[in-house]
């Protein structure tokens, strides 16, 4: 029996969107919060989970949000900035 559990979410953004992190110093993992209008997500590493793992998964976020912010710049130059107004 696997004690995984597997999970998609899809989050779509309103216009009140944000994000924050809560961090907690050398007293536990930090949990990075995003919230909206109407749903929330929070993110923290399990009990366990090393100290070298959770800075892995930490960069890793950073690289993608990193492309997120990429990809978004592409998308709104190419609206212009007429329809961003």
């Amino acid at each position: 029996m696997s004690l995984s559990i597997g999970a998609s979410i899809s989050f779509h953004l309103t216009e009140e969107p944000f994000v924050l992190c809560h961090g907690y110093g050398t007293k536990r993992s930090p949990i990075l919060a995003v919230q909206d209008k109407h749903a929330s997500l929070a993110l923290c590493a399990r009990d366990g989970l090393s100290p070298t793992e959770q800075l892995k998964f930490a960069r890793e976020l950073l690289s993608a949000a990193e492309q997120y912010v990429a990809a978004v710049e592409t998308y709104t130059a190419a609206l212009g900035t007429a329809q961003l107004a």
